[in-house]
């Protein structure tokens, strides 16, 4: 009898450790930290419903902005390393907000990269009613007005800021900053005329433009847009520099198991895979671009070397 009781209490033991160890067993909250309706919270709820899936928990998004992305990016780094608490992060954060003067309260050693899934590139705009026809007429008129055309950005140690400083600096364009808390605010600041000018994320514009409410003048994407096809890239404009575009990953804290890790890294490939979500995204403008964990931090560290550059030629 003794030794059925034994038996049965280690099989009951084994059962709560295999209970304990089982991830996840519960909802998992991802953190992003960009106000709602600008690219990157965009791009996290359309993934949401397919990693949702493939984790079989429940995705929870909390957003929380402020300070270029680092807030909320610094919940994540501080959270307990169990998995249940990861972020929505993007390239800048790690690399142009770090050379931009704003205070970055950790390292990309403080987090565990689980792969890229999706991009998004910025398009200089105006409102369709303004009187430029194309980004040289714009060129043409801040020369002739120094200091009079203001310009939209997501302010310091941001894509859309550090983009427009390039073309300001490449082309000696005297304007005046004007910061937004995000994408979705600066846009909306364009169409009703508060500001010139600005770089608009593609996803939120993409309908603006193809109503004709906004004007593309120019766009950092690597090759010229298929519905934007007689807009100029900053390449072909004179300015080559990688880190211009907002690239979308799944970060979790340092020091999470690595069986969490690999659960949390096989889904996050599963869901950028998923057609629905690839659909979703093309539909308005994201593309779809996943990247495995080796490869998504290499990205960064070219990339931090890359803006590194960049930084030091504007100071010039």
């Amino acid at each position: 009898m003794r030794h059925v009781l034994l038996v049965a209490a280690l099989v009951t033991i084994a059962g709560d450790c295999d209970a304990q160890e089982r991830f996840p067993s519960r909802p998992i909250q991802v953190v992003v930290p960009a106000t709602p309706g600008g690219p990157v919270d965009t791009a996290v709820r359309m993934i949401e419903p397919a990693l949702s899936s493939a984790l079989g928990q429940p995705v929870v998004l909390l957003n929380k902005p402020g300070a270029s992305g680092t807030l909320g990016m610094h919940d994540v780094a501080t959270a307990e390393p169990n998995g249940y608490t990861i972020g929505q992060g993007v390239n800048s954060i790690f690399t142009i907000t770090r050379i931009s003067g704003t205070s970055v309260p950790f390292t990309l050693d403080d987090f565990s990269l689980l792969g890229n899934y999706a991009t998004d590139v910025s398009v200089l705009a105006i409102s369709a009613d303004s009187p430029w026809q194309s980004f040289d007429d714009v060129v043409a008129y801040v020369h002739s007005n120094p200091g009079k055309l203001n310009y939209a950005s997501a302010g310091v140690g941001t894509v859309s800021s550090l983009s427009i400083q390039a073309l300001a600096h490449h082309f000696k364009l005297d304007m005046t900053a004007v910061p937004f808390q995000g994408g979705a605010q600066l846009t909306t600041a364009i169409l009703g005329k508060q500001v010139d000018i600005g770089m608009v994320p593609y996803t939120t514009g993409a309908a603006m433009f193809e109503s004709q409410k906004l004007r593309a003048l120019v766009t950092t994407a690597p090759q010229r847009l298929p519905k934007l096809p007689n807009v100029p890239t900053f390449a072909q404009k004179g300015i080559t520099v990688n880190g211009l575009n907002l690239i979308m990953g799944i970060y979790a804290p340092h020091g999470v198991p690595d069986t969490t890790r690999t659960t949390l890294v096989d889904a996050l490939a599963v869901a950028a895979k998923d057609p629905g979500f690839i659909g979703k995204i093309e539909a308005i403008g994201l593309f779809g671009q996943y990247e495995e964990p080796a490869k998504a931090r290499a990205r960064l560290e070219t990339e931090y070397n890359d803006i590194v550059a960049l930084n030091r030629e504007l100071q010039n």
